[in-house]
């Protein structure tokens, strides 16, 4: 029996995806070693990525290969920006744009996003954001919170009430991949494109990586602890590493 797209999409970036999702960055964060200001810096880079991803799905709106993943429920540009404003408008974290710079690789991910001129190549980035979104990410919001008191309202990135069950959504998101061929797509040029998104996500983590040990270097010992909120059970690194860019 032939396997299914999406099974060897999810195979053929199994090791790059393995890498991006151990970059110190992510795990720190999500293990709650840092502070508020790290996840607003994080935030600050997915407001020029969602935004040129997004802008290159309408533009790729009405084409019969990327149709079927066309969804502007997904869409999250507008999203990020408003928990980024409940941050910085908040005075228990007092964060500024001064303290969230947009890195260069931030700068660089978008710039490649905004070339992009295949529909099979949106389809990559669309993949992996959103369906990471739609898995991981959902721990990643709940953490947030957990170890560093942030806000629903600062939350909402993570919120996809308007897809409905998150699982039939995927379900379905998988099935369309698997018609990539029927629509007339090339299955490689999405398995490329894949690789690079993973290798543009993990140039980002990796300068985020550098930003957030310089800051915490910097920072005074009497400054906000890294966990400010309720202390929680460290989850295994396995757990960790499967909220950052899941896809399960």
């Amino acid at each position: 029996m032939t396997e299914p797209f999406s099974a060897r999409l999810k195979a053929s970036t199994a090791t790059i995806h393995d890498e991006v999702e151990h970059t110190n960055f992510m795990v720190d964060l999500m293990e709650g070693r840092l502070d508020a200001r790290a996840y607003a810096l994080l935030l600050k880079q997915y407001t020029v990525i969602y935004a040129a991803l997004e802008a290159k799905s309408r533009e790729f709106a009405e084409d019969p290969i990327f149709a079927p993943f066309h969804d502007a429920n997904l869409f999250r540009a507008e999203r990020i920006v408003r928990d980024l404003q409940e941050l910085t408008g908040s005075e228990e974290f007092t964060l500024n744009d001064v303290d969230l710079p947009i890195t260069r690789s931030a700068e660089a991910y978008a710039r490649h996003l905004g070339q992009l001129d295949k529909p099979e190549q949106v389809i990559a980035h669309h993949y992996t954001r959103y369906l990471g979104d739609l898995s991981g990410g959902q721990a990643i919001g709940a953490l947030m919170g957990r170890h560093y008191d942030t806000p629903a309202s600062a939350l909402t990135i993570w919120d996809f009430t308007e897809l409905g069950k998150t699982k039939p959504y995927k379900d379905s998101y998988r099935l369309r991949l698997n018609d990539i061929a029927g629509t007339g797509g090339n299955e490689q040029t999405v398995i490329d494109e894949t690789m690079t998104a993973f290798e543009l996500n993990g140039e980002l983590l990796s300068e985020l990586t550098s930003l957030s040990d310089r800051h915490t270097a910097d920072r005074p010992a009497s400054g906000r602890p890294a966990a400010a909120g309720p202390t929680a059970t460290r989850p295994a690194a396995s757990s960790v590493s499967a909220a950052v860019l899941g896809r399960s």
